[in-house]
C-alpha cells in the first residue's frame, strides 16, 4: 500500500492529460452552475485549474527553445492569475 502512494505521488501528468482534465474540470463547474443557479462552481472551477497549473508548471514538448527555468515560472504566473481571476471575477454575472 506504502509502494503504491509513493508511486502515485510521483507520477506527473503530461501536458496534454492536464489540459483534459482542466476541460472537464471546467465543464463540471459550468455545468454545476447552470443546474444549481449559482456562478460559484463556475468561478471555483476556473480557480482550481489555475491552482492546478501552478502545482504542476507543464509545457508543450515542442516549446524547446524556452528555458525550462522560465517556462515554468510563466506557467506558475499563469496559474496564478488563473486562480485570481477564478476567485474575484463572477464570470456568470
Amino acid at each position: 500500500m506504502k509502494n503504491l502512494l509513493v508511486e502515485v505521488m510521483k507520477m506527473r501528468l503530461t501536458f496534454r492529460t492536464q489540459i483534459i482534465v482542466t476541460i472537464i474540470l471546467v465543464i463540471v463547474g459550468f455545468i454545476s452552475s447552470l443546474w444549481f443557479n449559482k456562478d460559484m462552481y463556475y468561478n471555483l472551477a476556473w480557480a482550481f485549474t489555475g491552482l492546478i497549473f501552478f502545482i504542476n508548471p507543464v509545457y508543450p514538448k515542442n516549446i524547446t527553445s524556452l528555458e525550462q527555468e522560465k517556462a515554468k515560472k510563466g506557467i506558475r504566473i499563469a496559474g496564478m492569475v488563473l486562480v485570481f481571476i477564478g476567485l474575484t471575477n463572477g464570470f456568470g454575472v
